[in-house]
Parts: C-alpha cells; sequence; structure tokens
C-alpha cells in the first residue's frame, strides 16, 4: 500500500466503506455515506487478510454444527419428540447455530481485530431497513430463478416454505417460536457466520462471484436438517438462491446489516404465505 497513490480506498479497519490513503499513511477521514472526521488509531500494528486458515476452522465448525444438529434431531426422534416440534426446532437451531458463533469468535480473536464490525462487516444503518425490503424482492426472484428447472420439470410442486414449517405452526406459542427464530435468530446468526465469516473471506481470495456463488451453496445446504425426503432438496435449492441475493447485499453496501434485514424480510413474507395457506388450506392442491 506505500505505493499507492492518494485517494479513497476500502477502509482496512472495516469501520466505514472508505477510508482515504495520503500517499504515506491511513488518515481519519473516512466515508460511507458522506466524509467524517473517525478518531480512531489509524496505524494499527497488523492489518489481517482474508485467509485459508479462517477458511478451515469455519468449514470445520460448519460440519459440527450440521452434525450436532442432525444428532440432536435423531435423538429427540428417537425419544416421541418431548415437547413437540417447537421444542424440536429450538433445539436444532441452537445445535447449529453454536458452533457457527463459536468460529466466528474464534476467527476473530485469533486471526482478526477481535471485532465483529472490523472483521465481518457487523454494522448496521437506519437505511438498512429499506434495503432489506427491497433485498427481501430481490431474493424471491433469484429464489425463483433457482427453482426454475424444478418448475419445468415438475409443474405441482408445493411451495417448499409451507411444506417445511406447516407442522410448527400448531398454536400461538407455535407460531411465535417460528417467527422468533426464523425472524430474528437465523437473520443475526447465519448472515454473521456465512456472509460475514466465509463470503468476506472466499471474496477476498476468489473475487465476488465464487465466493457468493459457494457461500449461498453452502447456506442452501444448511437447510438439509430436519430431512423430510425429496421436498428438502427442492427447499435447500429454494434457500441457495436466494443466498445469492443475500450475499450481495452483504458485498455491495460491505455491511451485514442489509443482509441481515433482506433475511428477516425474506422470512416474514414466508411467514406471511404460510399463514395464509393456513387460513384457507385450499390455495395449495
Amino acid at each position: 500500500m506505500e505505493s499507492s497513490p492518494q485517494g479513497w480506498y476500502k477502509d482496512p479497519y472495516g469501520r466505514m466503506l472508505f477510508r482515504w490513503w495520503d500517499g504515506e499513511k491511513w488518515s481519519p477521514y473516512a466515508r460511507d455515506s458522506e466524509v467524517q472526521w473517525d478518531p480512531i488509531d489509524t496505524q494499527p500494528s497488523v492489518v489481517h487478510r482474508p485467509g485459508t486458515p479462517s477458511m478451515g476452522v469455519a468449514l470445520i465448525c460448519f460440519a459440527l454444527a450440521v452434525g450436532l444438529s442432525f444428532l440432536v434431531l435423531a435423538i429427540l426422534r428417537a425419544n416421541q419428540r418431548p415437547g413437540g416440534e417447537s421444542v424440536e426446532l429450538v433445539l436444532t437451531e441452537v445445535a447449529l447455530w453454536v458452533p457457527m458463533l463459536g468460529a466466528c469468535w474464534f476467527v476473530s480473536r485469533r486471526r482478526g481485530n477481535r471485532s465483529f464490525a472490523a472483521d465481518f462487516g457487523l454494522r448496521w444503518r437506519p437505511l438498512d431497513i429499506g434495503l432489506g425490503l427491497a433485498g427481501s424482492v430481490a431474493a424471491r426472484s433469484t429464489e425463483s430463478i433457482a427453482l426454475l428447472p424444478v418448475i419445468l420439470l415438475q409443474l405441482h410442486f408445493r411451495v417448499p416454505e409451507v411444506t417445511e414449517f406447516h407442522q410448527f405452526t400448531n398454536g400461538v406459542s407455535g407460531w411465535m417460536v417460528l417467527a422468533l427464530v426464523m425472524c430474528v435468530g437465523a437473520p443475526i446468526v447465519e448472515e454473521l457466520f456465512f456472509r460475514g465469516l466465509i463470503q468476506t473471506r472466499l471474496v477476498g481470495r476468489y473475487g465476488p462471484i465464487v465466493g457468493i456463488g459457494v457461500t449461498s451453496v453452502l447456506f442452501g445446504a444448511a437447510h438439509l436438517i430436519g430431512w423430510s425426503g425429496p421436498i428438502s432438496l427442492v427447499y435447500a435449492l429454494a434457500i441457495a438462491g436466494a443466498g445469492v441475493s443475500l450475499g450481495a447485499m452483504r458485498h455491495l453496501t460491505g455491511r451485514l446489516g442489509t443482509s441481515m434485514m433482506t433475511h428477516s424480510f425474506f422470512n416474514a413474507q414466508a411467514l406471511l404465505i404460510l399463514a395464509l395457506v393456513h387460513s384457507t388450506p385450499l390455495l395449495i392442491k
């Protein structure tokens, strides 16, 4: 960087989108939507870069998360689902999320700057609400594109969101648990792990197309937990397609706030569809 001319470059500290390089060092002048003075230490001793060791930790923890979630699911079903479907959903999601959060914590402390904002882009702006709503519409579009081969081969198939989650909608408590898991827990944890940890490193090493694409495939694969037949493959394909839009939002804005809001609105739309179908079952034939 020492030989680079003066100009605006991607903020190496992850606090803003861009920071001014004066030809010799990084200055406190940074900008996102506007230029502002950012009074931080602009000369840290080490600036960590994306690397394969971090990806190794992420993939190991991802495999651990999937395996642990399957184990919890098998134990619960072997014991006739004590507590019902809602308890099963919460416990399997917690088993999935804990290793993911552990990976983020480990990578940030050992390979990063010990800041989720600097290492994974965990920042939020009020504008992200509007961007997230628009992004959720885009995610529905990329989901439909991913499902196009299935639609052409099988014209009559059930909407994945309905067939995957209708079992959890028995009673008010079931709806509340499902809403919290889908619209709060999943957007926070999954975006932090997939778009914050994995995608950031893949994009840094292989570029946005490969980075977003591979992350989206892994994102879809994580949703095969709770296997309920071939429809689960359709559901995972749809989620992978939506993941492309989630990844694009994260990459273009430089922060997780947009992809988290997109994820939350996307799942809220699925809940709305589920509620409509639940109240008018003749919509699904």
